[in-house]
């Protein structure tokens, strides 16, 4: 046999070699990601435990989201964790009264240094005596989709409005004042206090920017992602320098305490409610 044939033997050989090896290689080999429990199609109810495994070769974090009626663009989010789950092990104690009833999916993404991830769907039913039914699936009850009548149906507490004075001078200047020392959020008309409220600004390591701006872009919803986050749907967003920004957290209930990434969370009411106070150009004065 020639050399030149010896050579394209051998080449097309170790191709096809290569091509089995690589076949028969599982598409997640490089990374762990898992929901162990619960399993698919369970139904649940109360609090539960969701167990599982999230690491990766260039692990950065994991996030664990809730998608409401199966709908990848009602993602809520559940749980964050910034190091790696190498085995099996409780991922997030979660109560599933505070979600409504119905067909949902929950979501894992194991995201690596580059930001890109891989995601684990499961999809689960959440069942609680006496929860309402998400709104866009709810059906009026019959004779036989009645609750139990020995069930008493209780209904969620109001919530607590949020409520801006309305005797400041009307042609007050409308601006935000932070107070990063006291984790405090201050809206103005004038020289007149109007709201008040404690809020979180960064955390050690994601410094809060003091200085003077302006409101320059706003979202009723926002993507926000960053080196270590990747948080969907953040509600009532104004960014005001950069990537600064104040919005609702839907996240976590710690104000008072600095937990941001250097944005200014508010409860999501609130912020709601500053979002309809402010507008473009609001000035933002932010003290340490």
């Amino acid at each position: 046999m020639s050399s030149w044939l010896t050579r394209n033997f051998w080449r097309a050989g170790f191709m096809a070699l290569l091509w089995m090896t690589l076949a028969a290689t599982p598409a997640f080999a490089q990374h762990d990601g898992v929901i162990s429990y619960p399993a698919p199609g369970a139904t649940l109810s109360g609090t539960i435990n969701v167990e599982g495994m999230a690491s990766h070769p260039t692990f950065r974090k994991w996030q664990l989201d809730l998608l409401l009626d199966r709908d990848p663009h009602r993602a809520t989010f559940l749980a964050l964790g910034e190091k790696p789950v190498a085995s099996t092990d409780n991922l997030h104690t979660w109560d599933t009264t505070l979600y409504p009833n119905g067909d949902h999916v929950l979501r894992l993404r194991v995201v690596h240094s580059n930001l890109n991830y891989d995601e684990i769907f499961v999809p689960v039913s959440i069942a609680n005596a006496g929860a309402p039914a998400a709104p866009e699936k709810s059906v009026a009850p019959d004779a036989e989709t009645k609750p139990d009548a020995t069930v008493e149906d209780k209904p969620a507490p109001a919530p607590t409005p949020v409520v801006f004075r309305t005797d400041a001078p009307p042609d007050g200047e409308r601006w935000i004042e932070v107070d990063i020392s006291d984790q405090k959020l201050t809206a103005w008309q004038g020289d007149v206090p109007v709201f008040e409220t404690t809020v979180s600004t960064g955390k050690p390591g994601f410094r809060t920017l003091p200085g003077e701006f302006a409101v320059y872009l706003r979202f009723e919803k926002a993507r926000m992602r960053g080196i270590d986050y990747d948080t969907p749907d953040v509600p009532w967003t104004m960014y005001y320098s950069g990537d600064f920004a104040i919005h609702g957290a839907y996240w976590h209930d710690n104000f008072g305490s600095p937990v941001s990434h250097g944005c200014v969370n508010l409860r999501v009411p609130e912020a709601q409610a500053l979002y309809a106070w402010a507008d473009m150009g609001t000035r933002v004065v932010v003290n340490e």
